[in-house]
């Protein structure tokens, strides 16, 4: 993933970092990443006569574009198609599990929202019903944004 106006790149963010903790945390995925990259050098050697991290940038978009696509690889390309699952989903996996992959998806993680308690419809369903001296207590919405307070025996004081 490169870097753009919205983001930075993979690498800024420590994806070869994730991608290598990633391979010694699930070492079955090992012989398909070496294999993978193996191929990409012969590919590269077939194709233009040089290793992979020599290629210019359109040599290596055509290289990535036989496995990029699987509905389009053709059946020699599967393996590679394969591969590159397995890279791009670690990629993506690992970028936006960083702030600056939260951040260029808007995520916003975890927020309180509003909660009225239990539908009255529910609680007739089954038979119950809230004690009227807690509906104070359980439903103020002004307070919404406060953290309960417990006294030691565990009673709700506030």
């Amino acid at each position: 993933m490169p870097k753009d106006s919205e983001s930075p790149s993979a690498t800024e963010v420590g994806v070869v970092d994730f991608m290598e903790f990633m391979m010694k945390d699930q070492p079955g995925n090992q012989t398909r990443m070496r294999g993978g990259l193996m191929w990409l050098d012969f590919e590269s050697d077939e194709k233009f006569g040089k290793p992979f991290n020599e290629l210019t940038e359109s040599q290596v978009l055509e290289i990535v574009d036989l496995v990029a696509w699987p509905d389009r690889a053709s059946e020699e390309y599967q393996g590679g198609v394969r591969w590159f699952n397995l890279l791009r989903n670690l990629t993506c996996s690992g970028y936006f599990s960083t702030k600056a992959g939260w951040d260029y998806i808007g995520y916003k993680g975890n927020q309180p929202n509003v909660w009225d308690g239990v539908p009255q419809e529910v609680m007739d369903k089954h038979g119950f019903k809230l004690d009227e001296k807690y509906i104070p207590i359980y439903l103020k919405p002004e307070e919404r944004g406060v953290v309960a307070q417990w006294d030691e025996a565990g009673n709700l004081i506030g």
